[in-house]
């Protein structure tokens, strides 16, 4: 796809260049629409720029399709797509030297999303709207408290749920592979400001909206349920698959009777947080109906390795502060007794702890 330059309101700026970051990206691009990255060093754009201001797409999940499948020969590595045409700024340049944000993608780690958004919240105003994409909870609340306690300038927020799996191809810094087709769902959330949602809204969930990725636009009290839901999917299977070290199916393997008294013990408590902190919503988070989406996720993501199990292997923090330290202060905040979340988030603390006392022994 050759090049757009596009004018400032029709660019789509997208923070966090990992496996779901280049998903979108190269998706928006291949649609039309002009892109732009916003990586974290000079360094990192001029390497970007190097290898042709790309990002190339490898559909892994073309191997398990019912259709798709058929036309691999037995061994046969897929074809990476290679979408070209995208431009990079390096998040640090300052503002001054930037012009105005309409519609950015934030696709980071929840962990590191408020620092990214700091970089470029200046360039962001009552005109523009912002997507978030993060796995857990409380980021658009954390973004509210630390930056928009007045109801002036604030953009439109767009918040997602991404179920399709993806991960950064080893030793390719800017290649994503698409393992696992999914779904995405997003939703406006209410506005924060005074006014209405500005064109870039409608503009920005049009676009996404029209990607082939499943995508569903529902009413924020919908997605809510979603993300609640998600939420307890990952509080149990994450932080248990990452101090196993296994893939997510061994969760529901036969001989594991244990380890399903753990799920119905795990989803009763989320349950009873929900029942106190979303009282009406009672029937939809009910600890039958938690634990038969957990069961199910478990299920349909047996071959995965949690992204929780993906960073504390590589020694990264990882978003447990978001999935089930969200669910401890949601718990202590509706006076509601967590042991196994708590136990859970202490237990993966500890294990990045360890990792950094095995890098700074001294």
């Amino acid at each position: 796809m050759s090049a757009g330059t596009g004018s400032a309101t029709s660019r789509i700026h997208v923070l966090g260049a990992g496996a779901v970051g280049l998903l979108f990206a190269a998706h928006l691009r291949q649609a039309g629409h002009p892109i732009t990255l916003l990586l974290r060093s000079q360094s990192a754009v001029d390497r970007f720029e190097r290898q042709g201001s790309r990002i190339s797409v490898i559909n892994d999940w073309v191997r398990v399709h019912p259709s798709r499948r058929l036309l691999l020969q037995p061994g046969e590595d897929v074809t990476p797509c290679t979408i070209d045409g995208i431009q990079a700024e390096d998040i640090h340049t300052d503002n001054d030297q930037q012009g105005v944000i309409s519609k950015l993608v934030v696709a980071t780690k929840a962990q590191d999303t408020l620092q990214a958004f700091e970089r470029v919240r200046m360039r962001l105003g009552a005109q523009s709207t912002v997507v978030l994409l993060q796995n857990g909870m409380g980021v658009f609340e954390a973004i509210q408290r630390e930056f928009y306690t007045q109801p002036d300038n604030v953009p439109a927020f767009i918040v997602g749920t991404n179920a399709h799996g993806c991960l950064r191809a080893s030793g390719d810094e800017f290649v994503t592979r698409h393992t696992a087709m999914g779904s995405c769902t997003f939703a406006t959330r209410p506005a924060l400001a005074a006014c209405g949602a500005p064109d870039s809204a409608l503009e920005l969930m049009t676009a996404l909206a029209e990607l082939p990725l499943d995508v569903a636009v529902v009413n924020w009290s919908e997605l809510h349920v979603q993300l609640l839901l998600k939420l307890a999917a990952n509080a149990v299977i994450n932080p248990a698959t990452a101090l196993a070290g296994c893939h997510n199916g061994l969760m529901s393997s036969h001989d594991m009777s244990t380890m399903s008294g753990f799920m119905t013990l795990a989803c009763a408590e989320i349950a009873a947080i929900y029942a106190r902190a979303h009282p009406h919503l009672h029937e939809e988070l009910s600890a039958h109906a938690v634990e038969e989406y957990v069961t199910r996720i478990v299920q349909v993501t047996a071959q995965n390795r949690s992204s929780m199990l993906q960073d504390v292997a590589s020694g990264r923090p990882t978003e447990v502060d978001w999935i089930n330290g969200h669910l401890v202060r949601l718990a202590h905040q509706h006076g509601v007794s967590a042991p196994i979340n708590t136990a859970l988030l202490a237990l993966i603390k500890l294990r990045e702890a360890a990792f950094e006392e095995r890098l700074n022994p001294f």
